[in-house]
């Protein structure tokens, strides 16, 4: 009998890292998201309660390959924690590492 395997994909990164620092957390996701741009997506950002929170899916109704995702941050999460949520949503692991030190580094300059 035929099998359907999944693939379970094993993130290290903290999305649950908070901070004490004091700034706009939604503002900072919005910024994020324009820095990212994340192709053919559509895109909410809404107040969490634990942890930064990703989800996504297809959009029905849309175009081919539209899609759409929330984004759920708590007011004490942290830029890195909020930057790497953002990040998931795109599709370029390349460049990753570089727009992770462009965010948070830019936030804090």
């Amino acid at each position: 009998m035929p099998r359907i395997q999944l693939e379970l994909i094993e993130q290290d990164e903290d999305l649950a890292e908070s901070s004490t620092e004091s700034f706009d957390r939604i503002a900072f996701a919005e910024q994020a998201i324009a820095l990212v741009r994340p192709p053919r997506m559509r895109v909410a950002i809404l107040q969490g309660t634990r942890r930064v929170k990703v989800s996504s899916g297809r959009q029905w109704g849309g175009g081919p390959g539209a899609k759409w995702a929330m984004v759920s941050v708590p007011k004490d999460a942290s830029r890195r924690a909020i930057a790497r949520a953002v990040l998931a949503l795109h599709d370029e692991t390349s460049t990753r590492p570089w727009a992770l030190d462009v965010l948070v580094a830019g936030a804090e300059g």
